[in-house]
């Protein structure tokens, strides 16, 4: 990562090949070294310690992506530097707040989980187990990044496409529509819950980058609620609702709302298949006892 990190501190932008192709001359590594594959043959060992890097140094917020495909130090990797540091392993990487805020989103939120180790004492089914959460947490961090550097008019298509995936709407062609525009007075999308129409669930998605959906906007989405006489609604966004607003939403009585926050959106576009492919399957064989009893 340290490599990485000053290398990438002339502030310049650079693509993924440009530093693939610096950290080789660094590393001094031949040919043969660049043919070493990851287990499952699907791509070069160092190509993918090369993305794995890339990644963490980008939840530290010592780089950014400034545009697809290209990375560039921040102000913070460049006062980090400052202070001639040594080594940056992943134990490093816990002081950043940015890392930390990225484990209290994708790790230690709800389930308080413990951070993933690997020890002699797991089995391979742990030591299995934990690379796949480590993996998922991984796409679930790079697809809201995505989410991010998309349009607004591109969230707001996403998430309902995300709800017809989990059934609403999935009855007719016209059951689901994209109503977000300038004047829509708060409500970004109309779904079907029922086939028939009885029902609707109103939509409003808010794609921030930074700060957290606050009470006010609670407050605005149940009121845009009221005006149109409904009673449902979901509010969908890439960062996190404050306390505040959960509030706001738990004390609502007359219009339901659920809130769906970055991680738990990202969680169902995972498990939807929505904006993801499946890479590799990995079959897990076990003994047939049955067929050994005589």
């Amino acid at each position: 990562m340290l490599p990485m990190l000053k290398l990438l501190a002339d502030s310049k932008q650079w693509t993924l090949n440009e530093v693939m192709r610096a950290l080789t001359k660094h590393f001094n590594l031949t040919e043969e070294h660049l043919k070493i594959q990851v287990p499952s043959k699907q791509m070069g060992l160092f190509r993918n310690r090369v993305g794995w890097t890339r990644s963490y140094l980008k939840k530290a917020g010592l780089i950014k992506y400034p545009d697809r495909g290209v990375y560039q130090i921040t102000d913070f990797g460049k006062e980090f530097l400052k202070t001639n540091p040594t080594k940056l392993r992943m134990k490093q990487l816990e002081q950043f707040p940015d890392y930390q805020e990225w484990r209290k989103t994708f790790i230690d939120s709800k389930t308080k989980e413990k951070p993933i180790t690997r020890t002699g004492e797991q089995t391979p089914e742990e030591v299995l187990g934990s690379t796949v959460k480590e993996l998922k947490n991984e796409l679930a961090t790079e697809l809201l990044d995505r989410l991010k550097e998309n349009s607004f008019q591109y969230f707001e298509n996403f998430v309902i496409r995300l709800l017809e995936k989990m059934g609403y709407g999935n009855f007719r062609e016209d059951s689901s529509q994209h109503t977000g525009q300038t004047g829509d007075q708060g409500i970004d999308g109309i779904i079907s819950q029922d086939r028939l129409g009885l029902e609707s669930v109103y939509i409003q998605a808010k794609r921030f980058t930074n700060n957290s959906v606050g009470s006010p906007e609670i407050r605005n989405f149940i009121g845009s609620l009221a005006l149109q006489g409904v009673s449902k609604g979901v509010f969908l966004t890439t960062s996190r609702f404050s306390s505040s607003a959960l509030q706001t939403a738990l004390d609502s009585k007359q219009q339901k709302i659920v809130l769906i926050d970055g991680k738990e959106l990202t969680e169902l576009a995972i498990e939807y298949n929505l904006g993801v492919q499946t890479s590799e399957t990995i079959e897990i064989k076990r003994i047939d006892l049955d067929y050994f009893e005589e």
